[in-house]
């Protein structure tokens, strides 16, 4: 007796013409991102293109949004892979209305409108909020390390960058001489043989190992200099200060991507970036910012500035009850800062050995800055009188002068809201906000390493990354609830 089997008739042509919305159930997330697309403002995306009619067609910015946000979903970010599963995999054909844009159009769209998933992220952000999902009463701040697509040994020292210059030039000269004889060739590799090409990669090295201003800022950096040497009758020395505005102490440039830094991570080093993000008590990411910094107080305040807006701008109807962060974010300008909201930092260990504002230690150093301040002692019988640096006491000087509230009575102040019945039930909720929501991006999303290089290239991957983590949690929220 012959099996009963469905006939296999791979060469049977389609009867009807197919249909892709047979291809998913009506759950599928394809379908969700296509919705969520079809509803964003993509102008800032359609904008960069030419209205004339002319040239070839481009592909549609909503379709080459959709599949990079549908990858990200799925924790695809090459474009490479992309590419491949646009002919594999049944979802991103859906998505991308059986076209297969390839894997160089769709990195160029990524490079090419960085800018704009900045409002993608805002978006996404107010479609939460318009959905109850923004809880802004306790917004945790934290920071965490995520690599750079540049490799810790392509870091080099101002002096390995030249003896590489040089040794590339003297191989590219025994190559030419042996191949062209007398004649004239080229003497610097092709990287290397346009002057302005080769003088913007010198000076982008260069820049970094030396923390130089940026053109724009280069002029107020040496009238601010110069008029801090006409006050003080003497020359001012020390690094200059960096792009971003703060004193530089690196030694090296990353060759691959010199904006990325060495940082130390939990239990490594790591080339990367510090990647912020400013949490909901719904684990909802409502500000997100990549810096190179090490120091996560460097960017407290930039984070709440971003908070604030983004909540303004996706027409949240609230506001930020409490901020709460680690210790690395205390510091004092970030506990003093003016703003509505209350702050919570768990304070860092006391430095110079004082850490009750009423030890008789503090008290005698007020007075001994009391009395350089009046010029009655030098600083540096004030430094011997204190057993510290002539640095450290010229810091208190300064902070004397300008009012600074002391570290020690700031730290006392604190660990008192902290330990208050309302301090702790808000602190509590750090560890439950920021942390599972870093966990969702690196594990189940794979979002543990950069693809784009530079920090303004990185930022906008970072907002992009951070985009999908709040559609997925809209996702599993219109689930619930339906």
């Amino acid at each position: 007796m012959a099996l009963n089997v469905r006939d296999v008739e791979r060469d049977q042509l389609w009867l009807m013409p197919p249909s892709v919305a047979d291809w998913l159930p009506e759950d599928h997330l394809a379908w969700f991102v296509l919705d969520v697309v079809s509803e964003l403002d993509l102008e800032e995306f359609y904008a960069a293109y030419r209205d004339d009619g002319r040239g070839g067609c481009a592909y549609d910015p909503a379709l080459m949004l959709g599949i990079l946000v549908y990858a990200y979903c799925l924790g695809e970010r090459s474009s490479r892979r992309i590419e491949r599963r646009l002919v594999e995999d049944v979802g991103f054909r859906v998505v991308a209305a059986n076209q297969c844009p390839d894997h160089a159009t769709l990195a160029r769209f990524r490079a090419r409108h960085a800018g704009a998933f900045t409002s993608v992220f805002a978006q996404v952000l107010g479609l939460c909020a318009a959905e109850g999902l923004v809880a802004a009463g306790v917004v945790s701040i934290d920071g965490t390390k995520v690599e750079a697509n540049a490799s810790a040994w392509s870091n080099r020292t101002r002096r390995q960058i030249a003896e590489e210059i040089l040794a590339e030039a003297e191989r590219t000269d025994a190559t030419e001489d042996a191949a062209l004889g007398e004649s004239r060739g080229g003497e610097l590799p092709r990287a290397w043989a346009a002057k302005a090409d080769r003088r913007r990669r010198l000076r982008e090295a260069l820049a970094h190992l030396e923390g130089e201003f940026l053109p724009a800022d280069w002029d107020d950096y040496q009238a601010r200099r110069a008029a801090q040497e006409a006050a003080t009758g003497r020359k001012v020395a020390g690094r200059k200060p960096s792009a971003s505005g703060e004193k530089s102490k690196i030694r090296q440039a990353n060759t691959t991507d010199p904006d990325s830094r060495m940082l130390k991570a939990r239990n490594r080093f790591l080339q990367g970036y510090n990647a912020q993000a400013a949490v909901s008590e719904d684990h909802i990411i409502v500000a997100a910012e990549v810096t190179n910094a090490a120091n996560d107080s460097t960017m407290f305040e930039t984070m709440i500035e971003a908070t604030e807006a983004n909540l303004d701008d996706a027409g949240c109807g609230q506001s930020v009850g409490t901020y709460v962060a680690d210790a690395g974010y205390w510091s004092v300008p970030n506990v003093t800062l003016q703003t509505e909201a209350e702050v919570l930092i768990t304070p860092m260990p006391a430095t110079r050995g004082i850490a009750d504002p009423d030890d008789p230690r503090l008290v005698r150093r007020k007075k001994i800055i009391a009395r350089v301040a009046a010029g009655k002692l030098s600083i540096t019988d004030a430094a011997v009188q204190m057993g510290c640096s002539q640095t450290w006491a010229r810091k208190l000087l300064t902070d004397y002068r300008n009012g600074t509230p002391d570290p020690a009575v700031l730290r006392k102040e604190m660990l008192e809201r902290l330990s208050s019945d309302e301090g702790k039930a808000a602190y509590a909720k750090r560890k439950t906000t920021s942390e599972p929501v870093f966990g969702n991006i690196k594990a189940n999303l794979r979002f543990r390493r950069f693809s784009r290089r530079g920090r303004a290239a990185v930022g906008s991957e970072w907002k992009l990354i951070c985009a999908v983590h709040n559609l997925l949690k809209l996702r599993n929220f219109s689930l619930a609830a339906g």
